[in-house]
């Protein structure tokens, strides 16, 4: 019996701690939101390039809309890319031949909107807003909360065999 109130007593204890706890980020989606337009459109004004902005947020500019069919979220994707942050560091990139394999309803949320405006051999630019990619969350050399751009090919996509 008092082994079982002490079970008992931890279990409600631990609840009550983590019902207790509050998020330590400052991390406001809506406000990130408005703060990554403000960033893009800044940096769009410095390159003078022009850009479709999508619903979501997500910009994009299509270079070679690519040939084929739609793209599918089960699709298996095979691309070489540039990420940059809007300060031009470039974070991330394949080299050579070498190609990212991406299963598109995997990719971060920015990519799953941008990427099926093009179809295999297309190429798109893409400025994702934190939200839609990385959100408050440092990854790599990415600090949390950053808008980013991607310049991506997309050179082969295999379509999931369902039977």
């Amino acid at each position: 019996m008092v082994l079982k109130n002490r079970l008992l007593l931890g279990l409600a204890f631990t609840v009550a701690a983590f019902a207790a706890c509050e998020r330590t980020s400052a991390y406001d989606e809506g406000l990130n939101q408005e703060l990554d337009e403000v960033k893009i459109k800044k940096w769009l004004d410095s390159t003078g390039l022009a850009f479709i902005r999508h619903e979501s947020g997500v910009y994009y500019r299509i270079d070679t809309p690519g040939s084929g069919g739609p793209l599918q979220g089960t699709d298996t994707l095979y691309t070489q890319y540039t990420g940059k942050l809007l300060t031009d560091s470039v974070f991330s990139r394949t080299t050579g031949s070498s190609v990212y394999k991406v299963v598109l309803n995997s990719a971060i949320p920015g990519w799953q909107i941008g990427l099926p405006q093009i179809r295999k051999g297309g190429t798109i630019q893409l400025l994702v807003p934190s939200p839609l990619a990385y959100r408050d969350q440092v990854v790599g050399t990415i600090p949390a909360n950053s808008p980013l751009y991607f310049l991506i090919y997309l050179s082969d996509v295999k379509k999931k065999i369902t039977k």
